[in-house]
């Protein structure tokens, strides 16, 4: 362990692709059921205008996420319907088993940081139990930018109390991590389940 692993007390975990899986494919396919509109249709809609980046920023409510869908895709779709269609990109099973996370909370301070807008993340929080082992969250919808802007990152720094040395930071997005890394914060990126259990293994996590 070198002496910049021994310094981290915390880690800053992305939750799509690192803790749980997800498929668009899923959603296109509920809204092909419910409206006819093909996916590579209903991606140019959702697309557009920055529609999604808004809301994931929390400069669109959820509530007018879904009319302005509507009114896009010329269909009326009942809140319970949109919103059984938006999170059924989630897998059942999480991409990490339970027990891995909780070996992980009893060697440093867990802290979820990420991209999502708030109908996942209640579903998420909901649905699945490996949120109970996080500290606390920076959630862009929340922080109000996207990772990798630096502000979500301070975000989660300030929130857990503690220096950029001392948080180690995970995600799939190469471009996420270099983010983090300009600000002092070790990372790797998340290639798959074994690999991230080989490198917390190497780092002593594990």
């Amino acid at each position: 362990m070198t002496p910049a692993q021994h310094n981290v007390r915390c880690l800053l975990l992305d939750m799509g692709k690192v803790l749980l899986d997800f498929d668009y494919l899923q959603f296109g396919r509920r809204m092909l059921a419910l409206t006819g509109l093909g996916i590579e249709q209903l991606r140019s809609v959702i697309m557009a205008d920055d529609l999604t980046v808004r809301l994931e920023t929390g400069r669109m409510g959820e509530r007018e996420f879904h009319r302005e869908i509507c009114s896009r895709v010329g269909a009326e779709i009942s809140w319970t319907d949109f919103v059984e269609a938006w999170n059924s990109v989630f897998h059942a099973d999480p991409l990490l088993p339970e027990s891995v996370i909780a070996c992980l909370a009893e060697r440093a301070d867990l802290w979820l940081i990420s991209n999502t807008n708030k109908i996942h993340s209640d579903f998420i929080f909901d649905r699945y139990k490996f949120p109970r082992f996080f500290r606390g969250r920076s959630l862009s919808h929340e922080v109000g930018v996207l990772k990798p802007d630096r502000r979500i990152f301070e975000h989660a720094l300030r929130g857990a109390g503690i220096a950029p040395v001392e948080a180690l930071f995970v995600d799939d997005q190469s471009a996420n991590v270099e983010g983090a890394k300009q600000l002092g914060i070790d990372g790797f990126q998340f290639l798959s389940p074994e690999r991230f259990v080989d490198e917390m293994k190497r780092r002593r996590f594990l």
